[in-house]
C-alpha cells in the first residue's frame, strides 16, 4: 500500500502470506533527496506514483494489498526450504524506471522520509501475528523469511532476514532526505509436518516519524 507524503504520518502497508499444505541477489539501493517540508512514503509491492519520482512524480494512494504464496506437495512436506511467489506486478524502480525486481519472485519495497533539514530518522518496522491459520491448525509466522535484493546492486538496504511472528520488528533506520528500496525474496522454511489447508496471515510494514 501506498500513502502520499503527508507531515509526521504513520505510513502503513500490507502484506498476506499463505502456504498450502498437502496431507501426509542481495540487494538494494538508497539515495539522497532533496529537503522539504516534513513528509513519509511508502509502497509494499505495487504502488502509485504519477511519473518517476526522480523526475517530478506525485506519489498517490492505492490500496492493493498483495500476497506472497507457495504450495507444498505431501511428498515435499518437511522436505527443506520452499520459494514463495508474489501477485505484485511491480518490477521497475518508482524512482527512476530502472528495472530493479523480478517478479514473481520479489516484493518490492520502497519509500522516502523527508524533512526541512537533514536531523532525525524514520523507521520501518514489520509487525506480524505469532501463527498463520488455517481453521484450528496454525504453523508459526516465523517460518517465512526473506531475502532483500534488487538488480545491479551489491549491499542489501533492508537486511535479509525472518518473521518475528506475535511482535513488532525494526528493518530499517531512514535518514532524513531519504529514499530507500528493496526487493524481497520471501520462503517458507517447510521444516515440520503440518496438517492439510490453506494457512494464511497478514503482515504490517509500517514506517514512523518522530
Amino acid at each position: 500500500m501506498t500513502g502520499s507524503p503527508a507531515a509526521l504520518r504513520r505510513r502503513a502497508g500490507w502484506l498476506i502470506a499463505s502456504i498450502a499444505c498437502a496431507a501426509s541477489h542481495a540487494q538494494a539501493f538508497t539515495v539522497n533527496i532533496s529537503s522539504g517540508s516534513r513528509s513519509l512514503y511508502m509502497v509494499v509491492g505495487n504502488g502509485n506514483i504519477t511519473a518517476r519520482y526522480d523526475q517530478g512524480g506525485t506519489p498517490g494512494n492505492n490500496a492493493t494489498i498483495n500476497t506472497v504464496s507457495t504450495s507444498v506437495s505431501a511428498a515435499n512436506l518437511g522436505g527443506g526450504p520452499v520459494a514463495m511467489t508474489t501477485n505484485s506486478s511491480t518490477t521497475n524502480s518508482l524512482y527512476d524506471n530502472f528495472v530493479f525486481c523480478s517478479v514473481p519472485a520479489e516484493v518490492y519495497v520502497a519509500g522516502f522520509f523527508r524533512g526541512p533539514g537533514n536531523a532525525g530518522s524514520a523507521s520501518l518496522t514489520v509487525t506480524a501475528p505469532a501463527n498463520l491459520v488455517s481453521g484450528s491448525n496454525t504453523l508459526p509466522f516465523n517460518t517465512i523469511s526473506w531475502q532483500s535484493g534488487g538488480i545491479g546492486d551489491v549491499t542489501p538496504t533492508i537486511p535479509s532476514g525472518s518473521f518475528v511472528g506475535g511482535a513488532s520488528q525494526t528493518l530499517l533506520a531512514v535518514p532524513a532526505n531519504t529514499w530507500f528500496e528493496s526487493c524481497l525474496a520471501f520462503r517458507y522454511a517447510n521444516n515440520s509436518m503440518p496438517a492439510a489447508g490453506t494457512y494464511t496471515g497478514r503482515a504490517t510494514y509500517t514506517m514512523t516519524a518522530p
